[in-house]
């Protein structure tokens, strides 16, 4: 924050640790950890509706638990995710393309936002399949 604002804002706290020792409200949760729908119950009671959960994780079958288990929480808005990739560039004069190797998949991001006591996430509109189900 610092590097970036070049100071820290007066707003900001950081707090890092174990989810399941803090107590208190907070508008954003990161997660990094291998079961990350186990702590699902401590980032409900601990985020404030509107505030921002972000979860990290390398695999498509945590991605499809995490999103899954949230979705049947019921307590957040349809999650989004994304992965990332890396690919440089090579730049010199007209001779401009990709470099020859890139750095495939680094992990998924799934975001979700929390939804106030009582709020229902409207249900995701989705096409039906070319089977007619």
């Amino acid at each position: 924050m610092e590097r970036f604002f070049g100071s820290r804002p007066r707003n900001w706290e950081l707090t890092v640790g174990d989810l399941n020792e803090h107590t208190g409200q907070v508008d954003r949760i990161v997660l990094d950890m291998l079961e990350p729908w186990s702590v699902l119950p401590t980032v409900a009671d601990n985020l404030v509706p509107g505030g921002v959960l972000t979860v990290y994780v390398p695999t498509t079958t945590q991605l499809s638990r995490i999103a899954e288990d949230l979705r049947g929480h019921g307590g957040f808005t349809e999650p989004a995710a994304w992965e990332s990739l890396h690919r440089p560039w090579h730049l010199v004069g007209l001779a401009v393309r990709p470099e020859h190797r890139m750095m495939g998949h680094t992990a998924f991001l799934l975001t979700a936002r929390r939804l106030a006591p009582g709020v229902t996430a409207p249900r995701p509109q989705r096409r039906p399949t070319s089977g007619g189900r």
